[in-house]
């Protein structure tokens, strides 16, 4: 029972305790708030990239030509890809516009567009859209090697079968 008595007698030092407490709690809370930030940014690149690829291919695969030779389809396919991204260059002050990577538009039709005939039917044509999007951080923290200054890139790929085929 003395012990209990001592203990609720004695009376706390209160000298500067919660600053420290809510100092250590600031930086903390700063450094997640800045992650945070970080985060809210590659995730909205990454949805960006996916959609404007995903888009692009789509509108690849359903363009349509006026001429019916396989070679008109394949240059309307490509204009489609690249009208549709251009649709989704907005400017944004950390996310760059979506550009096709290089070799980012395959039309494989098995040789129809060089005058050959389409394939049988179990092959299917398709088209591949990959595209590339640059992204700068707004706190360019980088847990492995300091800060970091140059952009992250993001690349997508979406493969579609070819919709409107031209006719044999």
């Amino acid at each position: 029972m003395r012990l209990t008595k001592l203990v609720c007698n004695q009376k706390r030092n209160e000298d500067g305790s919660s600053f420290i407490e809510v100092g250590i709690a600031s930086v903390a809370m700063a450094v997640i708030v800045f992650l945070a930030m970080d985060a809210y940014v590659w995730m909205q690149a990454f949805m960006l990239n996916d959609i404007a690829c995903r888009d692009a291919c789509r509108a690849a695969a359903q363009a349509t030509s006026t001429t019916s030779t396989a070679a008109a389809y394949k240059t309307a396919a490509q204009n489609a890809a690249t009208a549709e991204l251009q649709l989704h260059s907005v400017s944004r002050p950390y996310i760059g516009n979506p550009t096709f990577v290089a070799g980012g538009f395959v039309w494989q039709d098995f040789g129809a567009s060089n005058g050959n005939p389409m394939p049988a039917q179990p092959q299917t044509p398709y088209v591949r859209v990959q595209t590339s999007m640059n992204v700068n951080l707004p706190v360019p923290l980088n847990a492995f090697g300091g800060l970091q200054a140059k952009p992250l890139v993001f690349q997508r790929s979406y493969s579609m079968p070819i919709v409107n085929l031209p006719p044999p």
